[in-house]
Formats: C-alpha cells, sequence, structure tokens
C-alpha cells in the first residue's frame, strides 16, 4: 500500500490511519492468523486500498473505538450505523451494508407485537449498555423506563429475553445469527417479530477533527469504484422463512 502524504497548507500530514471497529460478525471479527474479516471489512478494504492510503484495522470494544474515533486525527470507524442523531457528529465516507433491525423476542411468545403496543408499556427491551438498540427502543416509542440496559457484551439482551427478563431484544438479523452461532446458542430460541422502520445503513465514517483533504480522497475512492461497478454494498438480510 502506498504511503498516506497529504499536504495541509504548508504542512505534510503523513500519519497512516488507524480503522476502529468491534467484534461484529459476520460484518466483522478475528481469523484465526488474528488478521480482521468479515464482509464488512473487505469493503473497507477494498475503499482504502483505492485510495492508496496506509492503514490498520483494529477491533475495540464499541464505547472505546467511537471515542477514538471522535478525538483522533487519524481515526476512521466502521460499521457506524446513520442515524439523525449521529449525523452532524461525523463525515459519512461511504456505505458499506443495508441494515435490518428487527424486534426479537422468544420464538415461544405468541402475543401480538405493533407499534401500538410497543407504545402502550406492555413490553419490556434489553438492550447491551450505551448500544444503538437502547436508542431504538426510545425510536420505537418504548417508554424509557421499560427499557434495561446490561453490561454483558454482545448477547446480554438476548439472555435477558431467553431468561424471561425481558420481552424484546433489538438486532439486525445477519448479526443475529451470526453472533449467536459464534456463541453455540440455538438460532431458533428466539424470532423475528416486527421490522423496525426506516432505512439507516451501515458507513465507513470519520469524524470531522479528521483533515478535509484525506476524507475526501477516501470519498473519491469509493466514488471511483461505484462508476466502475465494482463496489456494492452487503445487502440487507430478511428472515428465513
Amino acid at each position: 500500500m502506498a504511503g498516506m502524504l497529504v499536504l495541509l497548507g504548508s504542512k505534510v500530514w503523513a500519519e497512516p490511519l488507524v480503522v476502529y471497529t468491534e467484534n461484529y460478525p459476520p460484518f466483522s471479527f478475528t481469523g484465526a492468523d488474528r488478521t480482521v474479516l468479515g464482509s464488512a471489512t473487505a469493503k473497507v478494504r477494498q475503499i482504502l486500498d483505492a485510495a492508496e492510503v496506509e492503514y490498520t484495522i483494529r477491533l475495540l470494544p464499541w464505547a472505546r473505538a467511537m471515542r477514538m474515533a471522535r478525538s483522533d486525527s487519524n481515526a476512521l470507524i466502521f460499521s457506524l450505523v446513520r442515524t439523525p442523531k449521529r449525523e452532524e457528529r461525523f463525515d459519512w465516507l461511504a456505505p458499506i451494508a443495508e441494515s435490518s433491525f428487527y424486534l426479537q423476542a422468544r420464538a415461544d411468545d405468541m402475543r401480538v407485537f405493533t407499534p401500538e403496543t410497543i407504545r402502550s408499556g406492555i413490553y419490556s427491551g434489553s438492550c447491551i449498555a450505551n448500544d444503538l438498540a437502547c436508542e431504538f427502543f426510545l425510536w420505537a416509542g418504548m417508554p424509557p423506563e421499560n427499557v434495561i440496559p446490561v453490561h454483558i457484551s454482545l448477547t446480554g439482551d438476548y439472555q435477558m429475553v431467553i431468561a424471561g427478563r425481558a420481552d424484546l431484544y433489538i438486532s439486525d438479523m445477519s448479526v443475529s445469527v451470526a453472533l449467536r452461532r459464534a456463541k453455540g446458542i440455538d438460532t431458533s430460541l428466539t424470532k423475528p417479530v416486527m421490522k423496525l422502520g426506516g432505512k439507516a445503513g451501515y458507513y465507513l465514517a470519520a469524524g470531522k477533527q479528521v483533515p478535509q483533504s484525506v476524507r475526501d480522497k477516501i470519498k473519491s475512492a469509493h466514488a471511483r469504484l461505484v462508476s466502475l461497478d465494482v463496489y456494492k454494498v452487503v445487502p440487507e438480510q430478511t428472515p428465513s422463512k
């Protein structure tokens, strides 16, 4: 890969990029040789290789990855879900995957889940503390007092539902299946009961502190790949019948 050399006025900026994400299969995970793999990771590598920038990809807990992405001048982040609350905080460099977020319940739960019943307050929802799913529950209209944050990463929300301590959790379909399989959990124990509205999508993004010339270089590389018809976002996953 070519080294990055960016002119900022009279100053030369040649700091390699560090691209942060979390363990989030199938989008990003660590392979047997400690290399970061995954469908979203492959898209990010395609864009950054086309931009001819020097970079490394690191997996961190999500809260730490977000802190680094919002403070360091050489930091990027993926798979970041694009939401109205985040819109002005980041520069959205390139879409990497479509999203398909669903409310999930126990497979044997036969109750009716609709926007109206969610807003009524008769159900509770579990989410990983500081995760976007907590915000999603509020967008869906669930009363704040019914949203239960947990601090067990990756599957704590799922475990709360299985244990009967919460009625619902929220997950992207492809991520939900991949995480359960990775933990050796039977994926048939829960089911999707309601798709969340809106089309957020996962992105490669940068904080506004990253030099504009660097951000523009990456955006241009993405646009070039799209124009050549060699770049496609990872498609949305839907529940299997």
